[in-house]
């Protein structure tokens, strides 16, 4: 009996870090597809936009990690089958919103502020009067932005999806539930945040290989620890 337990775990964890890699990968691709696309009309600088964007798929990506957080230790079961899909529908159709509007703002921001003579200005007829390079900043802010969305991609992305596994309160409960269990733990979220944003841009930029070993590294060591906090606190 206790072999087989074993066996499954091995089996899950096997199953759950192969998907993650399978995923990091066509992460990579699309951002290498979308690299090549911007450097054929020299719009280079705006790639670390999409690399922000990015990060708005966590919760995604992270789905495949539940089997190894959310097992029933007396019969080494998966918690709850039957909510799986409870709240991804909505955190799909949000995180896919959030990044179409981060897109579009980009865009703008690129246009006016960085290159306001690039193809994508005059595609869009996006005109400033400010002739001053603000490329550095545009850095920084997108970086920013990075972290805020690897925060929102955690509080009300990845953790509604891991309470509606664990104790389904309904979508508006689980994403009630979410909100205070990331208020209570701010200081830890941001950190989590951090690293999580740095893992995917600071690779994609600099050392893109390395991606893909960085980013499902950080995402697997942080979701579980953010599952089995949550899963603890629920027992006190």
């Amino acid at each position: 009996m206790h072999n087989d337990i074993k066996t499954q775990s091995i089996k899950r964890r096997v199953v759950s870090y192969g998907l993650l890699f399978i995923a990091t990968f066509l992460i990579f691709a699309i951002a290498e597809g979308i690299r090549t696309l911007l450097d054929s009309y020299d719009l280079n600088a705006m790639f670390i936009s999409f690399c922000a964007g990015f990060i708005l798929f966590v919760p995604l990506v992270s789905l495949v990690l539940h089997p190894i957080i959310l097992v029933d230790p007396e019969n080494n079961k998966l918690r709850c089958k039957s909510t799986l899909m409870a709240n991804i529908g909505l955190v799909f159709v949000v995180q896919v919103l959030f990044f179409l509007i981060w897109m579009t703002d980009a865009i703008a921001l690129y246009s006016m502020y960085v290159d306001n003579s690039s193809f994508l200005a005059k595609a869009f007829n996006v005109s400033s009067e400010s002739n001053s390079d603000l490329s550095v900043e545009f850095f920084w802010f997108n970086l920013l932005l990075a972290w805020l969305f690897a925060l929102l991609s955690i509080s009300i992305g990845l953790l509604p999806c891991l309470i509606a596994r664990i104790k389904n309160r309904g979508t508006v409960g689980n994403f009630v539930a979410s909100i205070g269990y990331a208020k209570a733990n701010k200081l830890l979220f941001s950190c989590y945040s951090l690293i999580i944003a740095l893992s995917v841009v600071i690779p994609l930029l600099y050392a893109k290989y390395l991606f893909l070993l960085a980013f499902p590294i950080a995402l697997s060591l942080l979701i579980v620890a953010i599952g089995r906090g949550y899963l603890n606190s629920q027992r006190d």
